[in-house]
């Protein structure tokens, strides 16, 4: 188990540029200046959607993720791997054992993290709130180290938990995962306006 945990998930995907990103958040943007349901979808290739998530996220200081992918599997699912230092890794609860048993050095190692999980979209909670992106993990892994999702919640620091939840630009009303592409759809007139708005 040691060693697999150390290990590379095997996730292959197809190169991105910055070129990608660019076009993806450009999508997004278009997307959300629509005023109706009846403008149309948008379509988001594999490539796009890696571009957009590598460059978004490079800016969150607090959540350190790199070798980010994202393998849009079809029927719904998504895979996602990425590498994180092993203290956020860890809850407090675990960290605080193992810094007494470990080099402090270890801590700072990266590991890799393999998730796979369908995207589900919730309305906002509150009027003039946004919509979230939450990822409902069906497998998960260390490296390659396969475990029970319960876990996942248990001992992932509640930083690292960011990465399954997502606030939706102001439009997005669903994200469905096909083949190597992600179908995003406007959201209708009246679920914009959010539960504090219904009449």
């Amino acid at each position: 188990m040691g060693t697999r945990t150390l290990q590379e998930p095997a996730l292959a995907i197809p190169e991105a540029s910055a070129a990608d990103g660019v076009r993806a958040q450009q999508k997004i943007f278009e997307l959300a200046r629509r005023k109706s349901e009846s403008a149309g979808h948008v379509i988001l290739t594999e490539r796009e959607v890696n571009a957009f998530l590598t460059r978004h996220l490079a800016g969150a200081a607090d959540l350190p993720l790199t070798g980010i992918a994202v393998r849009l599997r079809g029927d719904g699912l998504v895979e996602f791997k990425g590498r994180l230092p092993l203290r956020q890794v860890v809850g407090a609860p675990l960290l605080s054992t193992l810094a007494g048993l470990v080099p402090a050095g270890w801590l700072e190692r990266p590991v890799w993290l393999h998730v796979g999980a369908r995207p589900r979209v919730e309305p906002p909670a509150a009027r003039g709130g946004r919509r979230q992106l939450y990822l409902d993990v069906e497998r998960f892994a260390v490296g390659r180290q396969p475990l029970p999702t319960v876990l996942l919640r248990l001992l992932l620091d509640p930083v690292a938990l960011r990465a399954l939840a997502w606030p939706l630009p102001d439009g997005v009303g669903s994200v469905t995962i096909e083949t190597g592409r992600a179908v995003i759809r406007p959201a209708s007139r009246h679920s914009r306006s959010g539960p504090g708005d219904r009449r």
